[in-house]
């Protein structure tokens, strides 16, 4: 199992540009904060395509945790997600749990929150596809 400083390292490139920290990884929940700030769009509101991305990755990296132990790799298969709120500066936490974890795909639920106003900023859903690595 990863530990919180492991998972830092290993996330992806985009991860690391949105400014992304991990406070909570393991096969059944993923947290993650990421700053408002140099995440607008040119409103100067949260960017939508940020949370799209933070959804994204926590999901993936759970579900990667989750496969690895057979052996296995993930990737996305489709994510929606509901804007019910937005920012214009602070810190927004994402929160990924595992709806199904199954041996093909995975089913992962994430909801992004305002930190310091408790608001619920979104809410997203990504499939994961879960395949044996090519050789």
């Amino acid at each position: 199992m990863l530990d919180v400083e492991q998972a830092q390292l290993q996330q992806g490139e985009l991860g690391f540009k949105l400014g992304i920290i991990y406070e909570e990884v393991s096969r059944s929940r993923v947290v993650a904060t990421m700053p408002v700030e140099g995440n607008r769009q040119p409103y100067g509101f949260l960017h939508g395509g940020a949370i799209c991305s933070l959804v994204e990755e926590l999901a993936s990296f759970g579900a990667a945790m989750a496969a690895a132990q057979d052996g296995k790799i993930v990737m996305g298969l489709h994510q929606s997600s509901n804007f019910l709120g937005t920012s214009t500066s602070g810190t927004v936490r994402g929160v990924a749990a595992p709806i199904h974890v199954g041996s093909t795909t995975q089913l992962w639920q994430v909801d992004v929150t305002h930190i310091e106003s408790g608001k619920l900023i979104a809410s997203g859903r990504v499939t994961i596809a879960v395949r044996s690595p090519r050789t």
